[in-house]
């Protein structure tokens, strides 16, 4: 019975006439170069990412979180259908996965069954394809920089898999990103082969689906006449001890994150990086941070009498060895870089709530000085919000709320909460005039909120693309004052004027008993006032952002050339965020195919 439901469904939904179309965020846009998987040596095409397009691919026709649909007109003489996986690895390369991309179908649902699975992307079962950026939406040239996962000076070993003798461990050879964190350099000298620098610079680092850690190299130095072509895009796959202060890393030998790479020591080509014996510092450290503040807190670790932190803004790499707590919340501390620069400085640590921590780093100076500490050497400095999971907290927009988006005409606004996961919030932006037309379709994690001067701040992570958001309101009666913050709380900010109302469209009944069987360390009774969690994009200047949605539907399209087809296995993947709507998820796994054959293909 329950699969003739099914059948029903299903056929319901074929013949309901709907146009769909959707967008891509403007982070993920852009000019990119992609391994040509059909050449007999390592060459690149270009592919283009539009706002609502792959050209050669197909129109973004409907999205179901990294799964798109793309409806292609140009194909079999007529429309036809095909679903791709694409995830943002970092702002220089987006990763896709695909079934098989010659193959397009005749209808939406048809294409939607044929999306990658989990299990087949995680055992590389499936095309990838690596997409890295040349060119940014708004016509920049380059790419971004962006921070090495390790830098400072180590020793280097070197070995190849493809030959026993070509293999490097003298203790001359060096590796290092100094002074710019955003590069790698390799100095091979008195190996196996003649004497020769390498220079990477690094696109972006992630954890994957299979819980190793992804590094992409940009090779900074062309091959020379008479040298053997290689690779300009690499991958590796690494790992870092930060006890024996030794980190392996394994590279593919091409520009795919898959071929002839398995792990950080089965790799085409293998590194061993040796930390270099630093000097003792003058002074060692005789104090502690707070036990409240230990642990890792996203690009802050904090252990004993050890800080560092990864300033992603900077492009550096700090150290401080607190030496003495002169006043309460503040720790006097010796400063390096991991390029060796010293000093001394104040840091200055708050606990918001159980998920959230701020730090600042004060006025560095070359003396040790109890005046570092002072308020008029620690109020120039910005807060660093980070933030790790202690407990499940609710978001505090409960339910469905809506609004209208300032300084951009014709756009609305609504956010939901489900009672299965409370902690996660979905926010939509689209036409006011035509509801089913979405431009942005986020997904958050909510980390909590705290009060300063009278604001309140919420810290959320994006789940749909690798960035950190802090949100900063107020409440008026009914009415929630809404906008962003930046990644870390920016302070200054004036929601009540500048600000997005956001109004209560529905409510949302959970059960008590039924929410602690998810969570017990969050209480969705507890009051949280004023209550927010949602964006509203607005520069310093109050200019609207955002984020890349562009009402400008008659922008021309940059074709590329050729089309793309690989039986390139696929890197792996681990467990997929759910899509919440406001309302309980359906548990029972054959009413969840039904709801998403049907809802998800009719959304439009």
């Amino acid at each position: 019975m329950a699969a003739l439901v099914l059948i029903l469904l299903l056929s319901w939904t074929v013949v309901v006439p709907v146009m769909c179309e959707c967008y891509f965020p403007v982070e993920m846009q852009g000019e990119f170069s992609t391994q040509w998987k059909n050449a007999h040596e390592i060459t690149y095409t270009s592919l283009s990412l539009t706002y609502n397009s792959v050209p050669g691919w197909g129109t973004c026709h409907s999205k179901h979180r990294e799964n798109i649909i793309l409806r292609d007109t140009e194909m079999m003489g007529g429309e036809c259908f095909r679903c791709i996986r694409i995830v943002q690895r970092s702002i220089n390369v987006n990763q896709v996965h695909a079934r098989d991309l010659n193959m397009c179908f005749f209808t939406e649902q048809e294409a939607f069954l044929d999306c990658p699975q989990q299990h087949e992307v995680r055992d590389r079962r499936v095309e990838e394809i690596m997409l890295y950026k040349t060119r940014g939406f708004y016509g920049e040239p380059a790419v971004t920089q962006v921070h090495c996962p390790f830098s400072g000076v180590w020793k280097l070993s070197y070995s190849s898999s493809q030959s026993q003798l070509t293999s490097c461990r003298s203790e001359r050879s060096e590796a290092g990103g100094c002074p710019g964190e955003y590069m790698l350099d390799l100095k091979f000298r008195n190996c196996d082969f003649p004497d020769f620098d390498m220079s990477f610079q690094c696109l972006g680092d992630w954890t994957g689906e299979d819980g190793l850690s992804y590094l992409s190299l940009l090779d900074m130095k062309l091959p020379q006449l008479g040298e053997e072509p290689r690779p300009r895009y690499r991958c590796a796959v690494y790992k870092a001890d930060s006890h024996s202060k030794v980190i392996h890393l394994a590279l593919s030998n091409d520009s795919t994150c898959v071929n002839q790479l398995d792990n950080h020591l089965a790799g085409y080509e293998t590194l061993k990086l040796e930390e270099k014996e630093k000097k003792s510092a003058a002074l060692e450290a005789t104090g502690r941070y707070p036990v409240w503040a230990q642990g890792v807190w996203g690009k802050v670790s904090i252990h004993g009498s050890d800080l560092t932190y990864k300033s992603a803004e900077e492009l550096t790499t700090y150290h401080a060895q607190t030496l003495i707590s002169p006043t309460a919340g503040k720790y006097l501390s010796r400063i390096e870089t991991a390029c060796g620069e010293l000093g001394y400085a104040c840091i200055a640590l708050e606990l918001r709530n159980e998920n959230i921590l701020e730090m600042k780093i004060g006025k560095i100076d070359s003396a040790v000085d109890m005046i570092l500490c002072s308020q008029e050497n620690m109020e120039k400095s910005p807060w660093v919000t980070v933030a790790k999971e202690t407990v499940i907290t609710p978001c505090p927009l409960s339910g469905s709320f809506t609004g209208v988006v300032p300084d951009a005409e014709g756009l609305c606004t609504r956010s939901s909460t489900s009672c299965s996961r409370p902690d996660l919030m979905e926010y939509q932006v689209y036409s006011c005039e035509n509801i089913t037309e979405v431009y942005e379709d986020r997904l958050y994690q909510c980390f909590g909120q705290f009060e300063d001067e009278g604001l309140t701040y919420t810290f959320t992570r994006r789940l749909d693309l690798p960035l950190q958001e802090c949100f900063v309101g107020t409440t008026v009666g009914p009415a929630h004052f809404i906008m962003e913050a930046g990644a870390h709380c920016q302070r200054g900010k004036d929601p009540s004027n500048q600000g997005m109302v956001m109004t209560k469209a529905k409510d949302v009944d959970c059960d008590s008993v039924e929410y602690k069987e998810t969570s017990t360390t969050a209480d969705l009774s507890r009051p949280v006032s004023p209550k927010l969690v949602l964006e509203q994009s607005i520069t310093d200047s109050g200019e609207h952002l955002l984020h890349g949605i562009h009402r400008n539907h008659n922008r021309p399209h940059h074709r590329s050339r050729g089309r793309i087809s690989s039986s390139t296995p696929a890197a792996k993947e681990s467990e997929e965020v759910p899509f919440f709507s406001g309302q309980d998820i359906v548990h029972s796994s054959l009413l969840t195919v039904i709801f998403v054959s049907t809802t998800v293909l009719l959304h439009c």
